[in-house]
């Protein structure tokens, strides 16, 4: 569900952008290096009761040694893909949210950094500080988990879910996750989901998740700008019809003739000759009786 919030999220990515480029626009022409900018996302939205937030974020930061492959890409609810050529190092999302009595709220952050620069330290476990401040039978307390927990670290890369859930009758299955990689060649931040769904009878739903991967200098990494895939041309094949054969059709005989049939057909010459003859034959007959009589 894309909350007034959220589309006021992508304008702000959208705004820094534009802002960045006037500083930009000002400077030398050089290649420069991108600028690190900040993600906002439902924050202090829907805090009267029975109303729920629902936020998604994915966002993929190359880092690169060109400043023409060096950007992020961001994606809001399933929506279309914007390409920057800045990064996204910070993350706000779905805090001081869905306070009101039987709110609930369901965010996500999703983040893959790809990064290609020489000394780039190896990837390792992002530090978590989240589900604190909570009431004992709130978030982190079975069957509401938190993973993991407890999770205290001071100026953690994902910091979520504290003093959340907090109305009481929190329902079951609310939960928060975090869970990934950083490297310091591209720190990253992400606060989500705090000071939320404190209203009775709340549900949160809250996940953080970050791969970062360090590859070797030079090695092909996704596009920043979304691509289009051009569907296979299909070519029909040439086909040549059969000739068509039409069946020989018997003559048509006009009404009130008789067909020709050949040398065994009677004309009627041939009638009247075979009467004479059979008229003729009587008479020899009758005569030869008569003779015999007398």
């Amino acid at each position: 569900m894309l909350t007034a919030t959220g589309r006021a999220g992508v304008a702000g990515f959208g705004a820094a952008l534009i802002a960045f480029g006037a500083v930009m626009s000002t400077a030398p022409a050089q290649p420069a290096a991108a600028a690190n900018i900040s993600f906002e996302q439902c924050n202090g939205v829907s805090n009267t009761g029975g109303l729920t937030v629902q936020c998604d974020v994915v966002i993929v930061n190359n880092l690169t040694e060109n400043p023409l492959t060096t950007g992020s890409i961001v994606i809001v609810n399933g929506g279309a893909p914007v390409a920057s050529a800045d990064l996204v190092t910070s993350v706000n999302q779905c805090n001081r949210s869905a306070n009101g009595g039987g709110g609930t709220l369901l965010c996500t952050v999703t983040i893959t950094n790809n990064i290609t620069v020489s000394g780039a330290s190896a990837p390792t476990p992002a530090t978590v500080n989240q589900c604190n401040d909570n009431q004992p039978d709130g978030l982190g307390t079975a069957p509401n988990l938190c993973l993991p927990f407890p999770a205290t670290t001071t100026g953690a890369t994902i910091t979520q879910c504290n003093g959340s859930g907090n109305g009481g009758g929190l329902v079951f299955p609310s939960s928060c996750t975090a869970a990934g990689t950083i490297s310091s060649a591209l720190n990253v931040a992400v606060n989500q989901c705090n000071g939320s769904a404190n209203g009775g009878g709340a549900r949160i739903v809250c996940s953080t998740a970050i791969v970062t991967n360090v590859l070797p200098v030079g090695d092909t990494i996704p596009p920043v700008g979304p691509t289009t895939t051009l569907a296979p041309t299909t070519v029909a094949p040439t086909t040549t019809a059969p000739p068509v054969t039409t069946a020989p059709q018997p003559p048509v005989i006009p009404p009130g003739t008789l067909p020709q049939t050949g040398s065994d057909s009677a004309t009627p010459e041939a009638l009247v000759a075979l009467g004479l003859l059979g008229v003729g034959g009587a008479f020899m007959l009758a005569a030869r009786r008569r003779s015999q009589s007398s």
